[in-house]
């Protein structure tokens, strides 16, 4: 009743709204009453009725959908408090069919997805893409055809389109931007791609117009959604909703609402100041909650923005929001946010959320509805805020909404206003009007730029039209840069800005913030205007104007004083401001561009700077001013000394003048134009004062005079030369003072120079009188000084490779550089383009430049990468005093040129290049190389040169003299200026004179060949330009006296070669008399030669013998063992380097070795569905599953030095407090160092054993005749009687009633005891009764496998010792411990190592080398096997073994991979550790009782013939017979010897039968994984005496139609599959044995089974392998052992499976195709965001999301990330990864270990590119996969 009577007060508060009549009111209910809608809610026919109805009364707005949300939304979306707020989930479906389907129906008037499927298909076929890109999506950008690296593709769009063939670069998104694709001002070639390339066509479909009833209802609709929205996600609603959306008190349902009606929630937001660790700590104290669901809280709100952690009553959410406030602001300024909120409120911002996604949806289904949503939110209201519209207001309240509320925000606005021009014309409008509030907004907020509104700015500004719109009319220019003004308040001082350092000076990060409005200028001056008009020129020269303030503002700032007496105690900071100018210069290039293109703009912007600069307090126009005179020319000097008075080296306006300034030509003008003529116009000295501050401060701090003043001059220095920066700046002030040199006569200029560096005193002729003694520290510095100035000139001379000051071409200037950096080195593209500034890199194609002068050179290695190499034809245009070069790089390339030079045998000299000629504003540059004050100089360095007393001499202004000198010859030679007549003026100062003297003195060796070139080309030059014949003929003579003097040097070298000719020669006339002598010899004593033949004949014959004897094919095991010896090796210690020989008896010596837990050789072929592992396996599984690999670095140490050095580096380590140390690449605390010498890593030692051969004698010469029947009887008998005990002792702990038990077993054991007595006695007969019948003995427990002969038949007369033997260890000696099972476990007899040593026959070991092996076996069991604790020291044996079967498993796996040889090119350290391994795991007999021994030889051959008694659920395919070789050789010696302790294993008859053994179960293994019928192996009628026998073994398998399979091409394939185990044990014996190996084992392709076989003394016929019936009866037991566990393993196998190796996964050849791959890849544990960092596991292929902790597992106690716990899952705590996005590859050691490689992805360049920092497209590189 209750429940009715709810429903009708809701039905009545919905239609008394509505305000219905009660007819239609009735009838609604009752339609209602039969719909499907859930109970309490309207159907959507009943709203959309009503809506409609409202529409054509002309009534309907907001106010009546959010009536139908006031009610609805809270009941569908509302929090239940009950249940944990991260299991909080909505029924989508419902929240479909109620809140969104009126909407939509409302819309249509129809079925929607009908209509709006028809809309979109008449629509105009979108020419515009348009998509909205996700965080980390990848974005492609055409370098050909893109107008700037802002023009993007999406995936798409990008392979439907030319550009896929261009040349592209590949970039992930940071989300917010949208694909460019059809935007025409975006590409200079192929807009469109061929999707969108449709809607162009003339014949695609214009669209249909929408109909006004929808047209309004869409309008009415949208209007209803945006103001909704807009008012619950940016208005403050804490607590309560708005009054128009709350419910009133009488619309509350008792059983609806009364539980959330008071529910409160605690909402969590974002910032970036708390990290994720401080939150999730904060959480999990205040709400209580696990470090899990914290986590997840704390990934939700990174995602979100905010997320909501509590719903309770407002009284508890309040106290937690104080608690977390409270703990939150203890560690940083200022709390988290949280606050407290209604439920009711959630509810309804969620729905906003939800309404922004379904209405962006919405439009894109056509233009129409965009137009409409355009118009909407553009419409200015005056409610809720007054005076603006929707898209204005939520520009104005960025900041105050979370992360997910702005993104939706974003993508909408994207999504309806910027596809269509008007509409984005006009978004840019609106963007513009609110710039300076909305950057105020971003500024105060502390979300990264692009989460904020502010990051929209490059979809508008980037567009040419738009930009130049609103530059023209808009004043964006003036509106940006005021706002950045107004940021720089806070830091003028004087006038000038000026940062300072500290915490608390927190403005200094607000000032970053603000640095994003300069990007904003520079996308709106990216595009240059073709043409002009007064309002572009107006809204340009204001923003201009503003530039200028700032730059005046820049001038001078950070200046610096130099510091004398005692060193600056703190720092300045200068970060601050080379961080402004490296983002302004991009867009002070660009002003400088614009200014370029207008006649009128150049000359107000010209001007204005002028004044600028004369009004700058820098410019010290009232300083004093000296006179200064040199070579009789005197000129006034600005008085400022450098080292006294502050310098700065930051003047951009001067720059911004000096580009300015090069555009003038252009226009016909010049700095004395009239429109330049002003009051307040700086002079050429006033204008050159700055920069020349700047070059002389460098000067003297490249002398050492400025030292005391800390790091932050010399990090300012180095960026003013840096790529980065010298392009608007070291450039820039080199084109300044060249335009000084071009105003200002040349010799007043150089005076100028020469005062600046104070090197007057040192131009005075008597300065060498002057000095005196003991100033040799300021003699050094001004003998730099005096070389810095000589550098200076050169480069003002010889740096005209720019545009405006040279004759050159962007494009040659590009070349210039790069011909400068390849004479350095060889560089790969990459270091090419670093070294080249962007704006180059943008403005020419550097790849063409590149390809014409340098060759490219593919790499070589693996690792290597592509170089380019210059071509010999452009060395002669190298420059040693390149301005670019830094100090380092200028040694580097003289070094490789005259290294170069060497090889060519040319002069050892690089003199200068011929330079381009200048243009005519700066003819006059020429003029300083001849000057009366420059030949002074060089007169001046050329004299001192010549004096040997000079003190002020230095080669290196010699140097740079001649190279000044060379530079003027080649002008004079070129005759680019026709007054230029350098050798006539010259003759004044008498240079050739001093030339020729200084050519003879020895003083200056180093620059012999450069003075000899210089006084060739000075003759030659001389000569061309001579106007007097007789003078002309004199020179002509000393030229040719030159050349006969060259001429002479050649004859000398032809006499040598003469003289060297004539010694050979006669050398080899005197080796033909000694030979004629010989033969005269021989035939006066012939009879004694020929009795001298004759004995060294059979001498050679007796050797060829002996030689033929031992190359005999070597056998390693059995009776016909190669003979052997092997000597003791002797070795130094790395640390003590003393020498030792390995002795048993002698101190241990060890190898570092590490040991760790390897799953790379682990296959699935015939893994068990469901199999229980066992807590110890004796065995390695055939699926080699994880097991103990071990690896050594080689080198040898004592192990007492060992012991120290560990001592050392652990005591040095626990020393060192967690807070000051340094990540290492060992953890001490695992046992992990360092080898000493290679620094590998290592986590435990190995000893170095002496050879087995040389500590005990082996086997007694009986056994060599133990046949393999007698064995493989007597050791299934010992199984078999083994068997029955255990089967007895588990029978007598079982309580049994009738008492007679153990009748049978009795019975078994008394015939069995008799019979071996008998047998040990040798009084038994073997033909006898009980001898032949004893296969009969167990037919009363179970069905013997050993069927159809007797066990006792054919045994040797040598067998009865052994098996006496066997019988002994068997009855007496053996107790075996079956894992597991408490029943059967018998404890082990204890370690008596003190009995062993005692034993007569127990070779002498030392206590050190004991304690070693104990060592070793102790690290492969805890960190092999990653174990923590050692229950049984008796079981480390096995492990020993496995680890060295596995190691084994290992080097074969690689040798094959790698395809080379299976015995000759395995490396030292191989070699070394499976000698060590073989060594130990066969002396671990020696440390172990005897018993123990046994107990495991007979448990393993359990294992082998009848596993029952261990484990009932293991058979044949479950161990690998290689291991099972390797623990079979190493413990049954023990179990067929009584002597204590028994002998090594040594390659006797008894490892052959072992081997043979192992080597018929592989076959049967294979056979049983055998797949049958195979077509490959099927023919009609083909038979095979030696391979018939596998017929039999198939009938037993029961497969079908192998009668007619051809078994010799059957055992061809088992033989090919059966080679790993045969390549295996040939490693294993080779080095168990000593047994050199034969020579075909050494070569590729010769290890085939026969070699292989013939190597191990196994018989090479099938036949005399199977042809057996004791064999056959031991294959009958394996079978059905298998057969009853079938079902747990696959269905078949095959064969080719048994010889794969697990590599790395397949990868695309296009790594585009990978990114494209995971665009959509989605992080698992998330449902709305894409992963930011998918990872891809190149073991197994699992695509991960990594680095996140959103995916964090817990393991071991603790959490660990995806990658960490994939693998440990894949690889035993070990994997690798390729980080896709980043494009590297991540190397993993868990939990905290790794390092990053480089990608198997190159570019055409042969370079990777991990992070994809440069974006060019990548081919998988094979040598690298």
């Amino acid at each position: 009743m209750l429940k009715f009577i709810g429903i009708r007060i809701k039905f009545y508060l919905f239609l008394e709204y509505f305000k219905m009549s009660d007819d239609e009111s009735m009838a609604l209910e009752h339609r209602y009453a039969r719909s499907n809608q859930p109970r309490g809610f309207p159907t959507v026919a009943q709203v959309v009725g009503i809506w409609k109805e409202k529409c054509r009364q002309g009534v309907l707005n907001e106010i009546h959908f959010k009536e139908h949300w006031r009610l609805y939304v809270p009941q569908v979306l509302s929090l239940d408090p009950s249940n944990n707020c991260l299991d909080n989930v909505f029924d989508e479906e419902n929240v479909q069919n109620i809140l969104f389907a009126p909407l939509e129906e409302f819309i249509c008037d129809g079925n929607p997805k009908e209509v709006f499927e028809h809309i979109k298909r008449l629509d105009d076929p979108p020419t515009i893409c348009g998509r909205v890109f996700k965080l980390s999506e990848p974005t492609y950008n055409c370098r050909e055809c893109g107008t700037d690296p802002t023009c993007v593709l999406c995936v798409e769009c990008f392979k439907k389109s030319e550009h896929r063939n261009h040349k592209y670069k590949m970039a992930t998104s940071n989300g917010g931007g949208c694909c460019d694709c059809g935007d025409t001002e975006a590409w200079k070639n192929y807009a469109y791609c061929n999707i969108h390339v449709i809607g162009t066509l003339e014949g695609a479909n214009k669209g249909i117009q929408l109909q006004e009833d929808m047209r309004l209802r869409i309008k009415i609709t949208f209007n209803a959604i945006l103001q909704y929205t807009y008012q619950l996600l940016t208005i403050d609603h804490e607590p309560q909703l708005p009054s128009d959306l709350r419910l009133r008190e009488i619309e509350d349902d008792p059983r609806s609402f009364v539980e959330s009606s008071d529910t409160y929630c605690t909402v969590l937001y974002n910032d970036e100041t708390h990290t994720f660790e401080h939150v999730i700590s904060t959480l999990s104290k205040v709400i209580k909650c696990s470090q899990k669901d914290a986590i997840e809280y704390v990934t939700n709100i990174d995602r979100e923005g905010r997320a909501v952690v509590k719903c309770s009553s407002f009284q508890h959410c309040t106290e937690l929001k104080s608690e977390v406030e409270r703990i939150t602001s203890r560690t940083s300024s200022r709390p988290l946010k949280v606050q407290v909120k209604h439920s009711h409120v959630i509810a309804h911002q969620l729905y906003a959320i939800k309404l922004l996604s379904w209405l962006q949806n919405i439009l894109s289904y056509s233009k129409h509805f965009r137009e409409i949503f355009a118009e909407v939110v553009l419409q200015i209201k005056s409610h809720p805020t007054p005076c603006t519209s929707i898209l204005e207001g939520i520009l104005l309240r960025d900041s105050t909404l979370w992360k997910s509320a702005r993104v939706h925000w974003h993508r909408l606005f994207i999504a309806g206003m910027l596809k269509e021009y008007e509409n984005k014309k006009s978004f840019a409008e609106v963007f513009t009007k609110n710039y300076g509030s909305i950057m105020k907004e971003f500024i105060r907020d502390d979300h990264d730029h692009s989460f904020s509104v502010a990051a929209l700015a490059v979809q508008i500004y980037t567009v040419p039209t738009i930009a130049h719109y609103l530059i023209s009319h808009k004043d964006v220019l003036f509106v940006l840069l005021n706002t950045f003004w107004s940021e720089c308040g806070s830091f003028l001082k004087d006038g000038k800005l000026e940062f300072q350092r500290g915490e608390q000076h927190h403005s200094n990060m607000t000032f970053k913030r603000a640095q994003f409005i300069i990007y904003d200028l520079n996308y709106l001056l990216s595009s240059v205007p073709d043409s002009w008009t007064n309002e572009l020129r107006k809204g340009f020269l204001q923003g201009l104007y503003m530039f200028l303030k700032l730059l005046n503002a820049m001038q001078g700032m950070d200046s610096v004083t130099r510091q004398v007496g005692q060193h600056m105690e703190y720092e300045p900071e200068w970060e601050t401001a080379f961080n402004l100018h490296i983002k302004l210069s991009a867009v002070i290039t660009s002003m400088i561009k614009w200014c370029s293109t207008d006649e009128l703009v150049l000359t107000k912007s010209y001007l204005k700077t002028l004044t600028k600069i004369y009004e700058n307090p820098c410019a010290n126009l009232y300083d004093p001013c000296v006179v200064r005179e040199i070579a009789d020319h005197s000129t006034l000097c600005i008085n400022y000394d450098v080292s006294v008075k502050p310098v700065s080296i930051h003047l951009p306006l001067s720059r911004f003048l000096a580009g300015l300034h090069v555009q003038l030509e252009k226009f016909k003008l010049n700095f004395f134009s009239p429109p330049f003529s002003c009051a307040n116009k700086p002079t050429p000295e006033q204008i050159i004062e700055p920069v020349l501050r700047t070059q002389v401060m460098i000067a003297q701090l490249h002398a050492g005079l400025w030292r005391r003043n800390g790091y932050s001059i010399l990090h300012q220095v180095y960026f003013y030369h840096n790529v980065k920066c010298r392009n608007e700046m070291l450039n820039k002030d080199i084109v300044l003072l060249q335009v000084g040199a071009s105003l200002i006569e040349s010799n007043d200029f150089l005076i100028h120079l020469l005062n600046k560096f104070k090197l007057i005193e040192w131009a005075d002729p008597m300065f060498e009188n002057c000095l005196k003694r003991g100033e040799d520290d300021i003699l050094r510095q001004m003998i730099a000084l005096v070389e810095e100035f000589f550098g200076l000139m050169i480069t003002i001379i010889s740096e005209r490779y720019v545009v405006g000051i040279g004759k050159v071409s962007e494009k040659e200037c590009v070349k210039k550089e790069i011909i400068q950096q390849l004479c350095i080195k060889p560089l790969s593209h990459s270091e090419l383009s670093k070294a080249l500034p962007d704006s180059d890199n943008h403005g020419t194609n550097i790849d063409t430049i590149i390809e014409e002068i340098a060759t490219f050179q593919k790499p070589t290695a693996g690792s290597g990468k592509g170089l380019y190499k210059l071509k010999p034809e452009f060395y002669d245009q190298y420059n040693v005093f390149y301005y670019h070069y830094t100090k380092e790089e200028l040694s580097k390339s003289e070094e490789a040129q005259r290294r170069r030079l060497k090889q060519t045998r040319s002069l050892d000299c690089c003199p200068p290049p011929p330079l381009p000629p200048l243009t005519e504003p700066f003819l006059l540059l020429v003029n300083l190389l001849q000057c009366d004050v420059m030949f002074y100089i060089m007169q001046l360095v050329l004299k001192r040169a010549c004096d040997l007393n000079a003190r002020s001499f230095s080669e290196s202004q010699l140097h740079r003299v001649l190279h000044l000198i060379g530079y003027a010859l080649h002008e004079e030679e070129n005759r680019h200026c026709e007054y230029f007549m350098f050798t006539e003026r010259s003759e004044k100062w008498n240079i050739l004179k001093y030339l020729e003297e200084l050519n003879k003195n020895a003083r200056v060796e180093a620059y012999r060949d450069l003075i000899r070139w210089t006084i060739s080309k000075f003759k030659q030059v001389s000569l061309s330009t001579a106007q007097n014949k007789e003078k002309k003929c004199d020179e002509q003579m000393e030229v040719e006296d030159t050349v006969v003097e060259d001429v002479n040097q050649d004859l000398v070298k032809k006499e040598k070669e003469r003289i060297a000719k004539l010694a050979a020669e006669r050398r080899l006339k005197i080796m033909a008399q000694m030979t004629s002598a010989q033969k005269s010899f021989i035939k006066e004593n012939a009879k004694l030669y020929e009795e001298a033949t004759t004995v060294d004949r059979l001498k050679t014959e007796a050797m060829l013998w002996k030689t033929t004897e031992s190359v005999e094919f070597p056998i390693a095991v059995g009776p016909c063992q190669t003979t052997h010896t092997c000597t003791d090796p002797t070795y130094t210690c790395i640390l003590c380097q003393e020498e030792q020989t390995i002795k048993m008896d002698a101190p241990a010596m060890v190898y570092g070795a590490f040991i760790q837990k390897s799953s790379v050789l682990k296959n699935e072929f015939n893994s068990p569905i469901q199999k229980e592992i066992p807590r110890d396996n004796y065995y390695l599984p055939t699926t080699l599953s994880p097991s103990p690999f071990t690896s050594i670095c080689g080198h040898v140490m004592h192990s007492t030095c060992w012991e120290k050095y560990f001592l050392n580096i652990s005591t040095k380590e626990s020393r060192r407090t967690y807070r000051i140390r340094q990540p290492i690449s060992f953890d001490i605390e695992k046992q992990e160092f360092l080898c000493p010498l290679c620094e590998s890593l290592n986590n435990s030692i190995l000893p170095v054993l002496q050879p087995l051969t040389n500590i005990l004698s082996p086997m007694p010469i009986i056994e060599q005749h133990f046949s393999f029947d007698s064995w493989l009887k007597s050791v299934i008998l010992a199984t078999e009687k083994k068997h029955q005990e255990l089967k007895a002792k588990r029978a007598s702990k079982v309580k049994c009633v009738k008492g007679n038990t153990s009748g049978s077993s009795k019975k078994w054991d008394k015939k069995n005891d008799n019979l071996l007595d008998a047998i040990e006695d040798n009084n038994i007969d073997m033909e006898s009764e009980d001898a032949s019948n004893l296969h009969h003995l167990n037919q009363e427990n179970r069905e013997s496998f050993i069927t159809g002969s007797s066990l006792w038949e054919s045994i040797d007369e040598n067998s009865v010792n052994i098996i006496s033997r066997l019988r002994h260890n068997v009855l007496q000696n053996v107790c075996t411990p079956v894992p597991g099972n408490e029943e059967m476990e018998v404890m082990l007899l204890p370690n008596d190592k003190e009995s062993m040593k005692s034993s007569a026959n127990t070779p002498l070991i030392s206590d050190t080398v004991l304690n070693m092996i104990m060592k070793y076996s102790k690290s492969v069991y805890t960190k092999g096997l990653g174990l923590a604790t050692i229950e049984d020291e008796n079981r480390l044996m096995l492990y020993c073994w496995k680890s060295c079967s596995y190691t084994i498993h290992v080097i074969e796996t690689v040798l094959r991979n790698d395809n080379r040889s299976l015995l000759g090119e395995l490396s030292s350290r191989q070699k070394k550790c499976i000698k060590a391994l073989i060594r130990l795991s066969a002396l671990q007999e020696i440390c172990k009782n005897q018993r123990v021994v046994n107990n495991y030889a007979i448990t393993l051959l359990g294992l082998v013939f009848d596993n029952i008694f261990l484990y009932d659920n293991t058979c044949i395919l479950d161990w690998d017979p290689f291991g099972m070789l390797v623990s079979l050789v190493m413990c049954l010696p023990s179990l067929f010897s009584l002597q204590t302790p028994s002998p090594f294993p040594t390659g006797t008859v008894l490892d052959l039968h072992v081997l043979k053994l192992m080597l018929i179960a592989t076959v049967a293994q294979i056979l049983i994984g055998l797949d049958l019928p195979l077509e490959e192996i099927r023919e009609d009628e083909v038979t095979d005496e030696d391979t018939e026998c596998l017929k039999l073994y198939l009938h037993i398998l029961q497969k079908t139609n192998y009668e007619r399979i051809n078994t010799a091409l059957l055992w061809k394939r088992i033989k090919y599959v059966a080679s790993p185990f045969l390549r295996c044990s040939c490693i294993f014996f080779r080095y168990l044995t000593g047994v050199s190996a034969p020579e075909c084992l050494k070569e590729i392709g010769g290890d085939t089974y026969e070699n292989m076989c013939k190597y191990l003394g196994l018989p090479i016929e099938c036949k005399k392998l199977f042809d057996n019936e004791l064999i056959v009866n031991v294959f009958k037991n394996w079978v059905k052992t298998w057969q009853s566990q079938q079902l747990r393993y696959t269905s078949s196998l095959k064969l080719e499976t048994y010889l794969e190796f697990k590599g790395v996964i397949s990868l695309p050849e296009d790594y585009s195709e990978l990114i494209n791959s995971v665009s959509l890849f989605t992080c698992p544990n998330s449902d709305h965001e894409d992963s930011r960092n998918p990872t891809l596991c190149l073991v197994c292929g699992t695509m991960l999301c990594s680095q996140s902790y959103c995916c964090q597992k817990e393991f071991n106690g603790g959490l660990v990330g995806a990658c960490a716990f994939h693998a440990y899952t894949c690889g035993s705590g070990a994997g690798i990864f390729l980080r896709i996005r980043e494009c590297e590859v991540l190397l993993l050691s868990c939990p905290n270990r790794g390092c990053f490689l480089p990608p198997p992805y190159l570019d055409e360049y042969g370079e990777t590119d991990q992070g994809l920092k440069r974006g060019n497209p990548l081919k998988l590189c094979a040598e690298r996969n």
